[in-house]
């Protein structure tokens, strides 16, 4: 689960491997470290009102692997590289982040397969250990992408990523054959206190067979009401593929002990092609037993299309 000081994981996600990496090797003007996850997972499905015979239980365990080595440039300026492969049962290996980057402490520039210019803005509703963060519909560009240069800024309490892709990477949609032509996106997060507010944009185009553009718009709010309960929303408009949605999503977590935490979300959006529309509710319990291994099980439920009901029980340890 995500921590609640969303500005403070903003920079946090920007510019550490891992928050439990381990020092491989140190000296010589370079460091090196690992660090990553195990989690063994099983998802129980019923898939729905049309598909009652088709209930099931599936493995959806994963591993994900990251390094990174750094430089000092100068005594403020360093360099750094980053990968990080995500492993599956079935074989399959996803590289989730390949660059090099250069920065300070408030700024780093990268470029690779990097995350894009609107993560920040849905990591304020994106608090579960399992469901939610469905409401963005976010472009590949706006969430993570391939050739892409991403700029993060840190002003005092305020973060500005900024992205732009040169395009290049198949993207997911019918239109067989499309690929990114090129894409770019804004956004910015002000920690005002017990309030945190922010905003972005983010614009893809396509080359293929009757490709449309994307493009979305994120407006988010999030409050530390106390040291136990986080409220987030998020406002969303914007094209995927041509086709013109609206949406919201609202999330809250609830940190019963320092290491019991119930939170929950409920999605709403709706496309003007009506088979898109999306409205789901989902809960999620997690223990964290130790710094390093947590248990959780999470709940989700969708009110439209199928009626899918479905629900996962997994056991992370991190390194």
């Amino acid at each position: 689960m995500k921590k609640l000081t969303l500005t403070a994981i903003a920079i946090a996600s920007a510019f550490a491997a891992s928050a439990n990496a381990a020092d491989i090797y140190k000296g010589d003007n370079l460091a090196f470290n690992m660090g990553g996850r195990v989690e063994a997972r099983s998802q129980f499905s019923d898939q729905g009102k049309d598909n009652k015979a088709n209930e099931k239980q599936e493995d959806q365990s994963r591993a994900r692997l990251n390094f990174e080595a750094k430089t000092q440039i100068t005594e403020d300026v360093f360099a750094r590289g980053f990968v990080e492969k995500e492993f599956t049962k079935n074989n399959s290996n996803d590289t989730r982040y390949l660059y090099v980057a250069v920065g300070n402490d408030n700024n780093e520039l990268q470029y690779g397969k990097t995350d894009g210019a609107l993560v920040q803005i849905t990591n304020y509703t994106d608090i579960l250990n399992t469901y939610g963060a469905e409401a963005s519909s976010k472009s590949v560009t706006a969430d993570r992408a391939d050739n892409q240069l991403l700029y993060i800024g840190n002003y005092g309490d305020l973060t500005v990523n900024a992205a732009l892709n040169g395009g290049g990477e198949t993207v997911d949609t019918d239109n067989t054959g499309t690929t990114i032509d090129k894409g770019y996106g804004l956004s910015a997060s002000y920690d005002f206190g017990m309030l945190k507010a922010g905003a972005g944009y983010a614009k893809e185009t396509h080359d293929g067979f009757k490709a449309k553009d994307s493009d979305n718009l994120l407006l988010s709010l999030g409050s530390d009401l106390t040291d136990q309960l986080y409220v987030g929303a998020l406002y969303v408009d914007g094209s995927q593929f041509g086709d013109d949605f609206q949406g919201y999503e609202l999330a809250s977590s609830y940190a019963f002990t320092e290491k019991l935490t119930l939170a929950g979300t409920y999605t709403s959006v709706k496309f003007d092609s009506a088979t898109d529309d999306s409205n789901k509710a989902a809960l999620d319990l997690g223990y964290q037993a130790t710094s390093y291994f947590k248990t959780y099980v999470g709940v989700s439920k969708a009110f439209t299309l199928n009626e899918e009901l479905k629900a996962l029980l997994g056991a992370k340890v991190t390194f």
